[in-house]
């Protein structure tokens, strides 16, 4: 096991502990306030190769574009490599792939390291959206 992948297995680990008492949100209600009016979209950090990348693109990507929160904040994919993540007014740089930076107006608000399952993406989620 990579450094990488052995990170986000204990990540995943910790958050679904400290989050086992709260309802697991279903994603179609997810805070409906993030909208493009607000400024609010999600990006995702990503390198080729990622196999961590691949499976969040395959579990949690099709519920999330489909459902009104990817719908009003949209995900965009974007290679940790790419000169365009140099010029994003991030809070620390990303050091793990796949990275979900949630950023409002330009600046991130907040992020998810590591994959953490649809399950866990979707529960971390919803406490970093804002709220009407």
């Amino acid at each position: 096991m990579t450094k990488i992948s052995v990170f986000a297995a204990l990540l995943s680990v910790l958050v679904a502990g400290a989050s086992a008492a709260r309802a697991v949100p279903d994603r179609d209600s997810l805070p409906a306030t993030a909208s493009a009016a607000s400024g609010i979209e999600l990006i995702a950090f990503e390198v080729p190769g990622c196999i961590y990348c691949n499976v969040f693109r395959r579990d949690v990507l099709p519920g999330y574009a489909s459902s009104p929160t990817g719908r009003a904040a949209p995900i965009r994919f974007l290679d940790l490599n790419d000169e365009a993540s140099n010029r994003l007014r991030l809070n620390e740089p990303v050091r793990i792939v796949p990275t979900i930076v949630v950023m409002r107006d330009g600046a991130e608000v907040g992020r998810i390291v590591g994959y953490l399952g649809a399950e866990n993406f979707y529960r971390v989620l919803d406490g970093l959206l804002p709220r009407r």
